[in-house]
């Protein structure tokens, strides 16, 4: 459709230049346009969608707008049609044109503009400062065109065009300056055009006429119906290939255009003086040049305000920033708590003052080198297993209890938690925050140990062993051996020296049953003079061979607070599976009493007719 009322016009141009049109095609062209602008911007206002209701309000506007020219104009084609001769523009016709440039203009100037107050003001004074400067023109050219010239209505006609194309001109204006335009801006060049050209014919209709060249005039008059046609053509395209065409634009922080306009303006006022002298023309330059320096003057004290609130609010707010950078600093300085940033790799970018305090290591920490190379061995495996998991994504969070070297050699216990914040580009790295818990895990360590072991002997008490044997049996499959350890005639020497004299010589017992056993087995002391030997993983003959050796070292005088003491213990041996661990623990026994009823010393090897013999009721 666009094309081909292109094509009309461009043959109806040519007609009219070699002078073999009358009115009826000039006035059928434009009927067309509007026809085409009305059915193009419902398109676009169309396409607009739900969520953009404020662009198909305007575009609804400019739909009626159309409706409003294309019922002025279909009454001027019938005028002509009727009576050839009829006057260039009708009553009606400019009735209907005029409320439907109204409505068009209205629908620009309600447009909400976006920002709020300081910021709405200099728009509305950079809009104001170049709608000015181009009334200094349109009245400079208006006066210098028309003043002198017969019938007010002349010159009623030019003001009253020039007057609507200022204030299309500003309406279009305000939109492009605010950023929240309802149309691209190639669509805002081909209608500012068209709206350009209506008002400077408006404005020069009394003129015109006097130039002689009424088909080029004509030819001139087609030309912005041909614009206006195509303004929502130009918006259709570049919204269907541009989804984001009609997104907010950011607003620069500061408009040419004023400054432009004032130069030009005064440009305008001195080439008038110096050509003409003081004339109505050269005093609406200087009346225009006055306006725009209020406002130009005015937009730069309420910049200047801007800026002395904005330095005022910037000074406060570098004034408190410094203080949480202080406070901040000192918190950090005296805290206890190591906090260190290191990159993916556990090299440090920055560590806390504590690092020295709890570690030795003095600032700039390269010392420390890589955070994995300070990690106790025997930890570093469990620190490699929750790497993989802080790396796993943003944010991700860890929390870790391990031993740390300290820079004179020795370990200290930290309690641990680091957090992923490599995509934080304010920190860039992965964030440590340890405390010292070395005191805390030795108390924890110490109470762990004195619950699991006999506070004479330092040998493993009841509740250790028992738990051992358990997890003995758990594990499944394996053979195991243990061996239950009683001393012969010990109240005797209770009685006969004292508990001192007994508590050493238990002692020594221990060390000795300590010394006969491999560092898998366990020793453990299971109440007064009787002790049990767990060996894992042990054959009945290793059992019986160490069997063999803790009742030689006992056999050996024991030297305690300068008395010898001849010891003696009954030993009781049981050998299986690892499913029967408990049970085990039992024949031992009923073993080692075996040996007590036979005459004490040395030692033997369970059997299922013992533990029968034993289980029996007296």
């Amino acid at each position: 459709m666009l094309l081909a009322q292109i094509a009309a016009a461009v043959l109806g141009s040519v007609w009219y230049l070699v002078g073999g049109a009358g009115p009826v095609p000039f006035w059928s062209i434009v009927l067309a346009s509007d026809v085409l602008f009305v059915v193009l911007c419902h398109r676009v206002a169309v396409l607009g969608g739900p969520e953009a209701p404020l662009v198909r309000r305007f575009w609804r506007a400019m739909t009626g707008g159309g409706c409003l020219f294309t019922i002025g104009d279909l009454t001027q084609v019938a005028a002509v049609v009727h009576d050839p001769r009829a006057g260039p523009v009708g009553t009606t016709q400019s009735s209907l044109v005029a409320a439907g440039v109204l409505c068009i203009i209205s629908a620009m100037l309600t447009h909400p503009l976006g920002g709020q107050g300081t910021e709405r003001k200099r728009l509305w004074l950079d809009a104001g400062t170049v709608m000015t400067s181009v009334a200094v023109f349109a009245w400079y050219f208006l006066v210098s065109g028309t003043l002198g010239r017969p019938g007010s209505a002349s010159v009623v006609a030019a003001v009253t065009g020039s007057a609507v194309m200022l204030m299309a001109a500003f309406g279009l204006l305000k939109l492009i300056l605010s950023g929240t335009a309802p149309f691209t801006l190639p669509a805002a060049v081909v209608g500012g055009t068209s709206a350009l050209v209506i008002g400077l014919l408006t404005a020069l209709t009394p003129v015109l006429p006097d130039t002689g060249y009424h088909g080029l005039l004509l030819v001139i008059r087609m030309l912005p119906s041909v614009l206006f046609a195509a303004t929502p053509r130009v918006q259709e395209i570049q919204m269907r290939t541009r989804p984001d065409a009609l997104a907010p634009r950011p607003r620069q922080p500061y408009s040419r255009l004023p400054y432009l306009a004032v130069g030009a303006t005064q440009a305008l006022l001195i080439q008038d003086m110096l050509r003409h002298g003081h004339g109505p023309a050269t005093w609406g330059a200087m009346f225009g040049a006055a306006a725009i320096t209020a406002l130009v003057l005015t937009r730069q004290l309420l910049a200047f305000h801007d800026n002395a609130r904005l330095v005022t609010t910037l000074d406060d707010s570098l004034l408190r920033l410094r203080r949480q950078e202080e406070r901040f600093r000192s918190l950090v300085q005296h805290a206890s708590d190591i906090t260190v940033v290191a990159a993916e790799d556990g090299t440090i970018g920055y560590a806390s003052p504590a690092l020295e305090r709890v570690l030795g290591f003095p600032p700039p920490y390269r010392s420390a080198g890589s955070l994995v190379e300070q990690v106790h061995r025997d930890d570093q495996d469990a620190y490699r297993t929750l790497h993989p998991r802080l790396m796993s994504r943003p944010g991700a969070s860890v929390s870790i209890q391990l031993r740390v070297r300290h820079l004179d050699g020795s370990w200290r216990w930290l309690d641990v938690i680091a957090v992923n914040l490599l995509h934080d580009p304010s920190v860039g790295g992965v964030v440590y925050n340890a405390r010292d818990v070395t005191e805390a895990r030795q108390l924890q360590d110490r109470l762990q140990y004195e619950a699991t072991h006999d506070a004479l002997t330092r040998l493993a008490n009841r509740a250790l062993f028992d738990e051992r044997v358990r997890a003995v049996d758990e594990l499944g499959g394996e053979r195991l051996a243990i061996l239950v350890i009683d001393l012969d005639d010990f109240k005797k020497i209770n009685d006969s020296y004292g508990h001192a004299v007994g508590d050493g010589l238990l002692v020594a017992v221990a060390d000795r049953l300590r010394s006969c056993v491999r560092p898998t087995d366990t020793v453990a002391r299971l109440g007064g003079d009787e002790f049990a030997v767990l060996l894992p993983g042990a054959a009945p003959e290793q059992a019986c061979a160490l069997a063999d050796r803790m009742a030689l070292a006992l056999a050996v005088p024991v030297g305690v607070e300068g008395f010898q003491l001849a010891v003696g213990a009954s030993i009781g041996v049981a050998s299986g599976g690892r499913e029967q661990a408990e049970r085990l623990l039992r024949d031992a026994d009923a073993a080692m009493y075996a040996v007590k009823h036979g005459g004490k010393g040395g030692y033997s090897v369970t059997s299922p007719a013992i533990w029968e013999q034993m289980s029996a009721p007296d």
